[in-house]
């Protein structure tokens, strides 16, 4: 018990305890985690904000290397090590013989933030399917009945994900995460109906649930996850995969917004008759709206 305490406390305390972690399994550590070792040594102040994915890629190594690492120098996994170099942050500061080891990002976040958003936006035109965004939006448009489900900040997307393909003519409603079970409204969705899931670290069971009793029901399902061996993608048709790494433990969106606004610009563009009669019927209840507020 005692032990265990130990272990809680010095993870919460700050740098100094994951430098000595570090330099004292130096000498057991493998050269690749070595290389991992030196990096988060020299970059202790924006090490925090990194996802194990990140490490892995500015390291040249791999995501098992980097959990390895950590659980070598006695944390549960990089998420143990990360709370450990967080809570430096949450401290005193950085101390000042760590002020100078990395560039410090708390002096301008607003900055750093939209560098990060841009970057999780490059990384997704880079890397994302072009033939299964067609393919995707292909069912989407072809479907009877369009369904979103998502909880935590999937939750925001998912209802994102309806505002935004109803204002471009396709049916479509979020699942209320607010049943017993989500699944249960799954009893009414009918051949024609597609299931989207967005799903993205820490994976909600219930979400990998909904699109697993949708495939098994051969019902079209699409999922927008984070990376090819995301839970969710074992159960989708199509897969659209889009990069989401924060600052902290919340996943961005930006690349996420990204890409369910060009999903329903393809859909518009593929039924071009059916989006514009959409849109004048939209402009035509704003227009009797007196609440609205526009140009004089």
């Amino acid at each position: 018990m005692k032990e265990k305490q130990s272990n809680i406390i010095n993870r919460e305390t700050g740098t100094e305890t994951v430098r000595d972690r570090l330099m004292a399994n130096a000498a057991q550590l493998s050269k690749q985690q070595q290389v991992i070792a030196d990096f988060l040594m020299d970059n202790l102040q924006e090490a925090p904000f990194l996802s194990v994915m990140e490490v892995a890629e500015r390291t040249g190594t791999s995501e098992a290397t980097v959990v390895r690492l950590s659980q070598r120098i006695g944390y549960e996994g990089y998420a143990g090590l990360k709370m450990a170099l967080v809570a430096m942050l949450r401290g005193a500061g950085a101390n000042t013989d760590t002020a100078n080891d990395g560039p410090d990002i708390s002096k301008d976040v607003l900055a750093a933030m939209a560098r990060l958003e841009v970057q999780n936006i490059e990384r997704t035109l880079k890397s994302i399917d072009r033939k299964a965004f067609e393919e995707a939006a292909r069912v989407l448009r072809e479907a009877d009945h369009v369904f979103t489900f998502g909880l935590g900040i999937s939750a925001h997307l998912a209802d994102l994900a309806t505002y935004i393909f109803t204002e471009h003519g396709v049916r479509c409603s979020s699942l209320d995460s607010r049943f017993t079970s989500p699944r249960e409204q799954l009893v009414v969705l009918r051949p024609g109906d597609v299931v989207l899931g967005l799903s993205f670290p820490p994976y909600s069971g219930e979400t990998i649930d909904v699109l697993k009793e949708a495939h098994e029901r051969q019902l079209t399902t699409v999922a927008i996850t984070d990376r090819p061996s995301a839970p969710a993608t074992a159960y989708s048709n199509h897969a659209l995969l889009v990069s989401c790494q924060g600052m902290t433990f919340t996943n961005t969106t930006a690349s996420v917004d990204v890409l369910l606004n060009a999903l329903a610009v393809k859909v518009a563009s593929e039924d071009r008759s059916q989006s514009m009669e959409v849109l004048a019927r939209i402009n035509d209840i704003l227009a009797e709206k007196s609440s609205l507020v526009g140009d004089d």
